[in-house]
């Protein structure tokens, strides 16, 4: 892989962010420039737009990822009020946004009928949805009806290019599995366990991290899938410790390792775990993006904290941005609000809406058609509070609608000083495919 952008900047490259001017009589100039390597682009655009634009938002508040999907809302919100904010500064009194937000639950059937709600209000381009599993259910309405789906959160690789009226301003799996499998060879770990949720997300990002570590002199036991709908995790634990004890006899245990791919049912697994598979307590946990960061992982009240931090559950995310101007407007704006930091893809969300509005300015028209045309200039040319978001180039890991790859954090659930907290254990960089990892760490 190669690195595109490095997603973070000075701060002299933020404070040369995002120039929005009224046309006389006509329309929206968008332009973008940094101190780096990204030259200027314009894009002019004419039309008729007036009056209030409702950007849409598919998120979860009551599902596996309500801690995620609440965050995202409240991201979206301070888009919106931020952008209205900043358009009259500029001569732009004539247009405004609004959001509507839809709880999908993290259910697919949820999720397009959501969607149609959304589509039957006038909604041309939608936030969201948050999972793999959603995207590829609402994605033949979606483009049927012409509505703009930018999610900030779905990575899974089979929908990579998948449709022209689908964006996802994170990179997809391909870049992740590379990631996974690069820290699991730092630590001298030579043979994994495969668990993973059986949902295009969880089959996907397991497979790939499985031919990734393979391709890097690892084995590789028999993929253990559970189903979206599972709550007793005897089955899957059952087969999960015959696999561990068989190659902790081969191999050792200092290099044997489970990773599992899946979201806060994760939690679930290990409380289970912990009363009747106690064994695999003595296994490192890798997981990924579906469970980092989640707080279902952390909070004082959760049965799941203590033995997600016994087996450290190291997991990827996105990489955080290099602190600049917009980063910390942004966590400062959102603390105030949710009285916590925000986790990557709330970030994502601010910014995926941000470049929604540009994109229908840039267009000067709210209609789909005309928004997917004008999106990709506009992200390509875009710093936002995660730093650049430009699109992978056509051909590369198959994505030219997904965010480029700069590189993953990797946190770990540890215990300090009473409190469980996901503490940062590395960095990986997808253009040198290396991991640095902390000092004492993991």
């Amino acid at each position: 892989m190669r690195l595109l952008r490095r997603k973070g900047a000075s701060s002299a490259t933020a404070a040369a962010l995002l120039v929005v001017g009224l046309l006389v009589g006509a329309g929206v100039t968008y332009a973008a420039t940094s101190s780096g390597s990204k030259s200027t682009t314009t894009v002019t655009a004419t039309g008729g737009l007036s009056g209030t634009i409702t950007i849409g938002q598919l998120t979860d508040l009551s599902g596996e990822l309500s801690s995620i999907g609440s965050q995202a809302k409240i991201a979206v919100g301070l888009a919106i009020t931020d952008i209205n904010a900043y358009l009259p500064t500029v001569g732009v009194t004539n247009v405004k946004f609004a959001s509507i937000s839809e709880d999908t639950g993290s259910n697919p059937a949820t999720a397009l009928t959501d969607l149609q709600t959304l589509s039957s209000d006038g909604v041309q381009v939608v936030i969201g949805p948050l999972t793999s599993s959603e995207v590829s259910n609402v994605l033949s309405y979606s483009e049927s009806n012409h509505i703009v789906l930018i999610s900030p959160s779905s990575t899974a690789i089979s929908l990579a290019g998948a449709s022209p009226y689908l964006f996802r301003d994170v990179p997809n799996d391909a870049a992740q599995s590379f990631a996974i499998a690069r820290a699991l060879v730092s630590q001298n770990v030579t043979d994994i366990i495969p668990i993973n949720q059986q949902s295009v997300y969880g089959t996907g990002l397991a497979n790939a991290t499985i031919n990734r570590f393979v391709a890097l002199g690892g084995h590789a036991s028999a993929e253990i899938q559970y189903a979206t709908t599972v709550s007793d995790f005897t089955p899957t634990l059952t087969t999960a410790q015959s696999e561990y004890q068989s190659a902790v006899s081969t191999y050792g245990a200092s290099h044997v390792a489970v990773v599992a791919i899946g979201f806060q049912e994760v939690g679930q697994m290990l409380v289970q775990m912990k009363s009747s598979f106690p064994s695999l307590l003595s296994a490192t946990w890798y997981g990924s993006d579906g469970e980092s960061q989640n707080t279902d992982f952390t909070n004082s009240t959760s049965a799941a904290a203590p033995v997600a931090a016994q087996v450290k559950l190291l997991s990827t995310i996105g990489q955080s941005p290099v602190p600049s101007a917009k980063t910390v407007a942004f966590y400062s704006e959102f603390n105030a609000t949710a009285h916590t930091t925000p986790v990557s893809y709330a970030t994502n969300a601010y910014d995926a809406t941000w470049i929604a509005a540009l994109s229908i300015l840039a267009a000067g028209s709210n209609t789909g058609q005309a928004i997917s045309k004008a999106l990709p200039s506009v992200a390509d040319n875009y710093y936002g509070a995660s730093g650049w978001t430009e699109l992978q180039p056509q051909g590369q890991l198959g994505a030219s609608h997904d965010e480029a790859p700069v590189g993953y954090d990797v946190y770990g659930v540890a215990t300090v000083g009473g409190t469980t907290q996901w503490v940062l254990e590395a960095t990986y960089s997808s253009g040198t495919d290396a991991i640095t990892w902390q000092p004492g760490m993991p």
